[in-house]
């Protein structure tokens, strides 16, 4: 069997794990996913996956040892950098763009050098004048051009890290995304609105996304997620953390999936456990709500430090993520200060998540080995430098 029929991906999020494999053919060979509890080493994330990779292999009959990853921080940032090139004679675009390309990683890694570019997405270029917004592949350029990026990093030593961790279980990292673009990106190309937000409130991270014409416009992040919520229920209620977890996802669940028959298989708690413990709905309720809107008050108001907040007027605003869930099923009346055409939880599957960073991978892998084989180059030579 060729090393290329299957692919294998991770989506390793802080509280959970999602595991796919696929063919090329798009089709899904092996899928499993974990809520996780998180640590600081990620000793419970590699538990799962080294098991979990156990159990693919036996069913596929097939070895595994390329991981394509997708990950977020929130320390995630966009950098907008604009390059512009003067030839001495006629040149076709794609060669002048892997040259430019180059200049892009020499530039990012000398004046973000705690920072690895994860994505360098192409927004718009001129040539000779002449305007294109998408990749102009066949195009000859004569004597100038600038082209305009959105340049997505995260934090080296977290991608030392974890590629180190990986390669102790004998796993090689074939190549790294951040699963808030790549997850975005895709549902904003399915909705194909004019002007679309994504909020996605992980584990302890929430991050905002906005699109304008399907293009990436930027992304902020900051260290508040649904994990502050659980540690809000267990301070009010006095309950430790497993259990204000459970009664967390209490709220994930519709009204006709509540039960008053203890379930702790599912890890939900039960209404005969909230009656014992006298736990006010009301309150719950209330603390939920204070919280989340002091997440999404901190992420507009770092966004509005950078963007006009008239820039969301007339735009879409969609809930993504496991800590959004909250607001899937629950009336909760937020403030909007942004002027939203609407908001609305946008419904996400494992499988689904999965697929969206395979489909990117195979959609980029040309150009994704161009980036790297060159990168490899400049990062020695400013590492060496740096010493």
């Amino acid at each position: 069997m060729s090393s290329n029929d299957y692919f294998s991906l991770i989506d390793f999020g802080s509280s959970k794990i999602r595991f796919s494999v696929y063919n090329t053919s798009l089709k899904e060979k092996y899928t499993e996913s974990k809520s996780i509890l998180f640590d600081d080493d990620y000793k419970n994330h590699f538990n799962f996956i080294t098991e979990t990779v156990k159990r693919a292999e036996k069913e596929l009959s097939y070895h595994i040892k390329d991981i394509i990853l997708l990950l977020d921080s929130s320390k995630v940032f966009t950098i907008d950098i604009a390059l512009r090139k003067k030839l001495d004679k006629k040149s076709m675009f794609n060669k002048v763009y892997e040259s430019i390309i180059l200049e892009l990683n020499r530039l990012i890694y000398k004046y973000y050098d705690k920072y690895n570019i994860i994505h360098a997405i192409f927004d718009r270029c001129l040539i000779d004048g002449k305007i294109f917004d998408k990749l102009p592949e066949n195009e000859i350029v004569k004597s100038d051009i600038k082209i305009d990026f959105r340049v997505v990093c995260l934090p080296s030593k977290l991608i030392l890290n974890i590629k180190n961790k990986f390669n102790k279980k004998n796993l090689n990292i074939l190549d790294i995304f951040c699963n808030s673009y790549i997850k975005s990106s895709s549902y904003s190309l399915k909705l194909d609105h004019k002007k679309i937000s994504f909020l996605e409130i992980g584990w302890e991270r929430t991050s905002l996304m906005f699109y304008e014409n399907n293009k990436l416009n930027f992304i902020i992040s900051i260290p508040i997620g649904s994990h502050h919520i659980t540690k809000d229920i267990s301070k009010v209620f006095n309950i430790n953390i497993e259990e204000a977890e459970k009664l967390k996802k209490l709220f994930n669940k519709s009204e006709n999936e509540f039960s008053y028959d203890k379930n702790e298989s599912e890890g939900i708690i039960s209404a005969s456990d909230i009656i014992k413990k006298k736990i006010s709905i009301d309150i719950l309720k209330k603390v939920i709500l204070y919280r989340i809107q002091e997440i999404i008050d901190l992420i507009y108001k770092n966004t509005n430090e950078k963007v006009n907040k008239n820039k969301f007027e007339d735009s879409e605003l969609f809930l993504i993520g496991e800590g959004s869930k909250l607001l899937n099923d629950n009336s909760f009346y937020l403030e909007d200060k942004f002027k939203f055409n609407s908001i609305k939880f946008y419904k996400e599957t494992d499988s689904q998540i999965c697929k969206n960073g395979f489909i990117y991978y195979l959609n980029n892998q040309n150009a994704t080995k161009i980036t790297k084989k060159k990168l490899g180059i400049f990062e020695k030579f400013f590492n060496f430098f740096s010493n």
